[in-house]
């Protein structure tokens, strides 16, 4: 008999001695070494039923001594655990401002939905949602982000919460504070999954990653990471790449000791300013962290994501993370050689116009008079002071001639935020992985302009679809349409693509009048496949931007 079914028939018979179904089915309860859970059974509509498991702890509260650490596995717990309801938020800003703060530090919880309890059938392979936010917004929630719609493909889903911010992303690039303490926490939740999963009628071996924004980061990281090899066979990643400036803290140490001087503290070493962060309470930490921006980053538009993952130094007894430069791993081939999946929206830089203009309100003036400043921490290839000097000049006139900048060419302001700081680093990541694998990487573009989502008045001249758009295609975020409306039609390639990814490794291993053959990225064949009100394969993303920053970077 071949391992892989001798391993599988293991599993299910472990997945069937661990769950224990109630008579009553509407609250099933199922055994688990750290305890017993109750859950809850849905009937959603016109879809097909679900389970769900929520608010269920992998990891010790991060407090008191445990902040800024990596995580600790959760202790079992007596009795039956009610997992009717979703864990703390991790601490964060609310949608009004600093003066809204949400969450608590003990947030290390995730929620598990399965169509199916074991008893019967097959284990099912595993989605597991890692959220996005800039590194410092949103959970693994239901609310916006509901999975009805992949659950109904049959696949099991996962959604965690993980540390954000200064707590889970502060570091002193030294043994007091190594750094990516959240980037940990999913490492400890994805090996729950592993440990746990099939009690929920879960695969462990069939285990798919996924993401958006910073979340897409989060899943390229994972690719990169040893603490990560083994825990996932496919990754998805939405709008997001290690590549991409913005998901990396070039200066971790020294923004950390910025926080200690905005907070009060006047020592020099590491870990006294550790001890002294450990003793601030979370609201003035999160509050102050979120306003002290080092001068660099100041004038970038996306300034306030400034906590960010960091390579960490090598501490004697801690496992790391990542211990180099993400981009000089992606490049030498060290990644998990795994089918990989991912893209971008068609205007991912409306995201940049309407933080810059429309929330911060910064002037066509003052964003042309700060060109240089702007976007110079964007360059993804930029390490020091000097090298994107040159560069600055060349972007400027590719997208804006001798143009200032103004209300006569905002579209040409939201192709370079596309471009530069989304574009770009993901399609670097898919020319890099493309020819250093041999498991397939597949490119999309999602162009298509819809109703399950709700754009700003003020982008209604402006092309879309925007950054985070395509997560209304994936999820149920509470806007009904039509079954028969294209809206749903786009909903339901996509969702079925995503989910053949997830069981096959390929989005189409079955070709129907809907759906064409999704044909992988290569050298040679150049494939991504536009996802507009129809399914068309097409060849050299947006070949003249893209062939611009090839040039641009190669120069430096």
């Amino acid at each position: 008999m071949a391992t892989a079914a001798l391993v599988s028939i293991l599993l299910l018979l472990v997945a069937h001695q661990l769950a224990e179904v109630l008579s009553d089915d509407e609250y099933p309860t199922i055994t688990l070494p750290q305890g017993t859970l109750k859950g809850r059974k849905f009937t959603p509509g016109n879809l097909s039923p679900y389970y769900s498991f929520l608010g269920i702890p992998y990891a010790k509260p991060p407090v008191g001594n445990l902040r800024f650490k990596a995580p600790v596995p959760a202790e079992p717990w007596n009795g039956t655990l009610e997992a009717l309801q979703e864990g703390n938020v991790c601490k964060q800003i609310g949608t009004t401002g600093t003066a809204s703060l949400v969450g608590d530090e003990d947030c290390l919880f995730l929620n598990v939905y399965t169509p199916e309890l074991p008893g019967s059938g097959s284990l099912r392979p595993v989605m597991v949602w890692i959220h996005g936010g800039g590194f410092l917004f949103g959970s693994g929630n239901k609310d916006g982000q509901g999975p009805e719609f992949l659950l109904n493909e049959g696949v099991v889903y996962v959604s965690i919460n993980y540390r954000l911010g200064i707590f889970g992303f502060l570091s002193t690039e030294d043994e007091a504070a190594p750094g990516n303490a959240g980037l940990k926490d999913q490492v400890l939740a994805l090996r729950w999954v592993q440990q746990n999963i099939a009690a929920f009628g879960g695969d462990p071996n069939q285990v798919t990653i996924f993401g958006q924004s910073a979340g897409g980061t989060f899943v390229q990281y994972h690719l990169l990471s040893p603490m990560s090899k083994g825990l996932f066979r496919s990754a998805i990643a939405h709008s997001g790449a290690t590549s991409c400036a913005w998901a990396v803290d070039r200066k971790p140490r020294e923004n950390a000791f910025l926080i200690g001087d905005a907070l009060g503290f006047t020592g020099e070493s590491s870990q006294d300013l550790v001890n002294f962060l450990r003793n601030v309470s979370s609201d003035q930490l999160l509050s102050t962290s979120f306003v002290t921006i080092n001068e660099e980053d100041k004038p970038r538009i996306t300034s306030m994501f400034h906590v960010r993952p960091s390579v960490e130094p090598v501490v004697a007894g801690e496992a790391a993370f990542i211990t180099q430069d993400p981009l000089i791993l992606m490049d030498e081939g060290n990644f998990h050689k795994v089918p990989f999946l991912t893209g971008v929206t068609l205007s991912e830089g409306l995201f940049q116009y309407t933080v810059a203009v429309l929330i911060s309100h910064r002037t066509w003036q003052e964003i042309d008079q700060d060109f240089p400043k702007v976007f110079k921490p964007e360059l993804r290839i930029c390490r020091d002071e000097s090298c994107g000097d040159a560069m600055i000049p060349k972007i400027k006139s590719f997208y804006f001639g001798d143009q200032h900048l103004n209300n006569n060419n905002v579209q040409n302001f939201v192709d370079l935020c596309t471009d530069m700081t989304f574009a770009d680093g993901v399609l670097h990541g898919v020319k890099t992985m493309s020819s250093l694998s041999s498991a397939p990487v597949y490119f999309y573009q999602f162009s298509y302009d819809g109703g399950l989502v709700s754009p700003l008045p003020e982008l209604a001249n402006l092309s879309r679809p925007t950054h985070g758009d395509d997560m209304g295609y994936i999820f149920d975020n509470g806007i009904q349409v039509s079954d028969e409306s294209l809206d749903a039609k786009v909903r339901s390639r996509m969702v079925t693509m995503w989910t053949n990814f997830v069981k096959t490794g390929n989005p189409t291993p079955e070709v129907t009048e809907e759906i064409p053959a999704w044909l992988p990225y290569t050298d040679k064949e150049t494939n991504y496949l536009d996802i507009g009100a129809q399914l068309e394969l097409k060849k050299d993303y947006h070949k003249r931007r893209m062939d611009f920053w090839d040039d641009l970077y190669s120069l430096k």
